[in-house]
């Protein structure tokens, strides 16, 4: 009887896995960059970078099945916009957004979504 069950079991098994299509996705780390603010196309810093830029977050997710477990690097910079790449925001770039852009990154919070935030700890917490 055992043997029937164990046959069963693997071949369940075996014909989940052939017939699936999408992969499992895990990240350690995904690197992240969400835009938080656009920038006009007339400012001081396009002109010091020397194109389009916009104000983004930043951040290495370490998760699992789509399910955000840890993030870490968590900083604002300047990103393309495709969001490819990004340049750190140094204190010259940073004293033009307080001034001209009323945002400061020293005491802006994280614009990271609950779900990201806590979520994915939660859920962890309740499998264990």
């Amino acid at each position: 009887m055992s043997k029937i069950i164990l046959s069963l079991i693997f071949t369940f098994c075996a014909i989940i896995s052939s017939n699936a299509k999408a992969k499992i996705s895990v990240c350690f780390p995904c690197e992240t960059i969400e835009t938080v603010q656009e920038l006009p196309t007339d400012s001081e810093i396009q002109k010091i970078v020397g194109q389009k830029v916009n104000l983004a977050y930043l951040n290495n997710e370490y998760g699992a099945l789509w399910l955000p477990v840890w993030n870490t690097d968590n900083k604002y910079v300047l990103s393309d916009i495709s969001n490819n790449t990004y340049i750190e925001i140094d204190e010259q770039l940073a004293k033009i957004l307080k001034e001209k852009h009323n945002f400061d990154i020293q005491t802006a919070e994280s614009p990271l979504t609950f779900w990201k935030k806590i979520g994915g700890k939660l859920v962890l917490l309740v499998i264990i």
